[in-house]
């Protein structure tokens, strides 16, 4: 929610704390949680502890949440050239630096001590790892390469992992098959995004690919390789005895989605086809992720 969403005659209070959750990033985020109780239920399932479950997507909420203001504090400056993040609460003014910045690290702070406390420590580390790899490498990276990306992937496929350490306080198998799917989906998905918003990205100096090359047909290119990547991994589940025949059937229909919508990016390279690539990319883990976490 940002101050756009806030009627005029919503008292000021409100209108403050929906700016100080819109810093947050609260959609963003919720993949990430998400993909933090799919490692939980796929290690321990209902046998698991319910209060170390809710322990850990609180904390794993709150690192999220602080990495996203933090984010924000450093890039104040040049959201406030791109159209589409303008109008943040950092670069429009409404929000200080000091407290952003306050803001970022309690929340940071507060979601690191709930997982070392009441979670595991192997989750807690992985959550500090997240939070740094994101606000001090990933995010100064943007503005020096376009591998960034890449980078980026790490910081985002960590969640599954922190579920996983949460449920059982060690690594498995299927843990780390998830971070590999998690990983290889990012880019797919990042890239949509990069495209529709490669002017922005310029104007304001991030070294994106579509950004960098011009060349729209390597973007696309991209798109689909890596659609065809993530639907390799995601499949690889099932002979390596993770899942089976239903998330199987699940994984392809998915993966098809995800790379037939790559396709007709790379045949049209339009706004619409790739927004069609970058909805395709949000059914599809969603959908992999559930299936594998119930077994199937």
């Amino acid at each position: 929610m940002t101050m756009r969403d806030v009627p005029l005659g919503v008292p000021v209070a409100a209108r403050r704390g929906a700016d100080l959750a819109a810093l947050t990033k609260p959609r963003l985020n919720a993949m990430a949680v998400f993909a933090v109780a799919v490692g939980w239920w796929a290690e321990a399932g209902f046998s698991g502890s319910f209060a170390t479950f809710v322990a850990t997507i609180a904390g794993a909420a709150c690192v999220a949440a602080g990495s996203s203001v933090l984010n924000q504090v450093i890039e104040r400056d040049r959201d406030a050239l791109m159209r589409r993040t303008m109008d943040r609460p950092l670069p429009a003014g409404r929000v200080g630096v000091a407290e952003a910045t306050l803001l970022g690290c309690a929340l940071s702070l507060a979601g690191l001590v709930v997982l070392a406390v009441a979670s595991t420590p192997l989750a807690a580390a992985l959550a500090a790892l997240t939070l740094f790899t994101y606000v001090a490498v990933y995010t100064p990276l943007k503005t020096r390469t376009s591998f960034n990306t890449l980078v980026g992937t790490v910081p985002g496929a960590l969640p599954a992992l922190m579920g996983a350490a949460a449920a059982t306080g060690s690594l498995s198998a299927g843990a780390w098959f998830l971070f590999a799917l998690v990983t290889a989906w990012q880019l797919p998905h990042f890239l949509s995004i990069a495209w529709l918003y490669r002017d922005d990205y310029a104007r304001a100096g991030y070294v994106m690919l579509p950004a960098v090359t011009g060349n729209s047909a390597a973007t696309a290119r991209q798109i689909v390789v890596q659609g065809l990547l993530t639907t390799v991994v995601s499949i690889a589940a099932v002979p390596l005895g993770l899942a089976g025949r239903g998330y199987f059937v699940v994984a392809l229909l998915a993966g098809g989605l995800l790379v037939g919508a790559g396709v007709v990016f790379l045949v049209r390279r339009t706004d619409a086809a790739a927004r069609l690539a970058l909805r395709a990319s949000l059914v599809h883990l969603p959908a992999v992720l559930t299936a594998f976490a119930l077994g199937a």
